[in-house]
């Protein structure tokens, strides 16, 4: 008896069940029997291409050959050459194999001849080139096949996107009915998440700001999990949620209807393809007015101009140290609340003003974005450079100045494009999500209708040049609610002559 192993390999194994395996397994032993061989190896390659287009690894047959050159057995047998594999380079190795280590191949289907002659090896290359050749026409037929079923907007098979529930029949193939999906509906509650949070993110909200507030709802993906960003992303901005899907470099239909429309997934896309949507210095901010509260205090007939700085104690101060007056502060808690009721009132008047943009912008859009992507690595540059000593602070507080009074102003030009009556909330939209979206979203959202602001010295009593009282005491006997409502008028009334909001047009 001589020593033998088998080799099988089947190239798609759609179900899963290894069943051409388990058949191959059974008529190889009784060839073992017929041929006086026993099996002593046993090597497999499930759902493996062995074709001249594969590049995917076949480790078992690897292994086999590697086993036969240290004889480890004397035989292989295949159900067929081609099961072995359909490439004349790896033919020419088994050749080697049969010449070097004697080794001899058996197989079920294919004629057996010894690769030890001239004309065994013959008859092998011959094959090898058939066995090439078919595999070739295979891959042709289908892609053939792929590229009619992309073209008729035929599913393709993969994962169905969510917001998609596949309908299941059967089908018969080869006497047998097999289980197929054979048509596609629209999740009506999923479709809605969808379209809301497109317009969310349109409106400013950030990735990781939707993914909380849908996590915090209880809403999941299709598989139970909590929303992450790079999930999300890849949902809107891959073409399968406008119905359609990407083949040879263009959108072909799919076989489900379209989720959002596709203006609003161009726009996601130039949104969140952007780099300027990474971490960085200019949307890491703590406190959402910063980088648009200025010091208007007159200093020798002059407006100081300064960027006020947010510090831990709660306050917007001139900082003297990059060359302002150093003298104005004001409290950030009731500044924000005053912007805050503007902003909310703002919001109402702006989107009954407005017209639907024309649909070139996106064009002058990208450019923006690519203005802000190029000023956030000159921030970089300008820190990176007063750290290492090449400039000093002054120098380096100058030019961080004005790239951010560059960014403001980019900024500004981006929010009048994106403001279409589509996408600006109202007022009362602000009012309802407020509280529930991060800082970012807030940042974003003053950015969007405001310019900048500016804030001016404490006003004070004309009759007594005394500054004026910000926080009026409680009057013996006055209750608590109306003195609550004395205190914020007085507050509004002292802001109202300190602010100056300059909104954007």
């Amino acid at each position: 008896m001589r020593r033998g192993a088998k080799y099988r390999r089947i190239s798609d194994d759609r179900e899963g069940r290894e069943l051409g395996i388990a058949r191959q397994d059974e008529d190889l032993d009784e060839l073992g029997e017929r041929e006086g061989v026993v099996w002593v190896a046993d090597y497999v390659d499930n759902d493996i291409s062995a074709s001249t287009r594969s590049s995917k690894p076949r480790p078992d047959y690897e292994r086999m050959l590697r086993d036969a050159k240290a004889g480890q057995f004397e035989v292989i047998g295949a159900y067929t050459t081609g099961r072995l594999t359909r490439r004349p380079r790896e033919h020419e190795d088994l050749i080697e194999l049969a010449e070097k280590h004697g080794t001899e191949f058996v197989y079920i289907k294919s004629p057996s001849f010894d690769l030890n002659t001239s004309a065994g090896r013959r008859i092998a290359r011959i094959l090898a080139a058939n066995d090439a050749g078919e595999a070739e026409d295979i891959a042709e037929r289908v892609q053939r096949d792929v590229r009619r079923r992309a073209e008729a907007g035929e599913f393709h098979g993969g994962q169905v996107p969510f917001g998609v529930t596949p309908v299941w029949g059967t089908k018969r193939v080869r006497g047998r009915e097999v289980p197929r999906i054979i048509d596609f509906n629209l999740d009506a509650e999923h479709v809605a998440w969808l379209d809301d949070g497109a317009d969310r993110l349109l409106n400013g909200e950030t990735i990781y700001g939707l993914c909380k507030s849908w996590n915090d709802a209880g809403r999941r993906t299709d598989a139970g999990n909590l929303w992450e960003p790079r999930t999300l992303k890849r949902i809107y901005t891959e073409p399968a949620i406008i119905g359609k899907r990407e083949y040879g470099g263009k959108l072909v239909p799919a076989p489900w209807p379209a989720m959002i429309a596709e203006t609003k997934w161009h726009r996601l896309r130039i949104l969140l393809l952007d780099p300027d949507r990474r971490t960085s210095e200019t949307n890491q901010r703590r406190y959402e007015l910063s980088g648009l509260v200025f010091c208007c205090r007159v200093i020798n007939g002059k407006a100081c101009g300064t960027r006020l700085h947010s510090n831990a104690n709660g306050t917007f101060e001139c900082p003297k140290m990059q060359g302002g007056c150093g003298r104005l502060r004001i409290a950030m808690e009731h500044l924000d609340r005053y912007v805050v009721d503007m902003l909310f009132y703002r919001a109402d008047e702006v989107r009954e003003a407005l017209t639907v943009v024309a649909p070139d912008t996106d064009d002058i859009e990208r450019d923006l974005r690519a203005a802000l992507v190029a000023d956030d690595e000159a921030l970089r540059t300008v820190a990176d450079e007063r750290d290492d000593g090449k400039i000093q602070k002054p120098e380096y507080d100058r030019r961080r100045t004005r790239i951010e009074d560059r960014m403001a102003t980019t900024r500004a030009k981006l929010a009048a494009i994106v403001r279409t009556p589509a996408n600006m909330p109202t007022g009362t939209e602000l009012r309802r999500v407020w509280n529930e979206r991060d800082v970012t979203w807030r940042r974003t959202m003053f950015g969007m209708f405001i310019q900048r602001i500016d804030i001016g010295p404490h006003p004070t009593n004309p009759d007594t040049g005394r500054p004026l009282a910000s926080a009026p005491s409680r009057r013996r006997g006055e209750t608590e609610e109306a003195w609550r409502e004395r205190f914020d008028l007085a507050r509004a009334h002292i802001l109202a002559q300190r602010v100056t909001v300059t909104w954007a047009a």
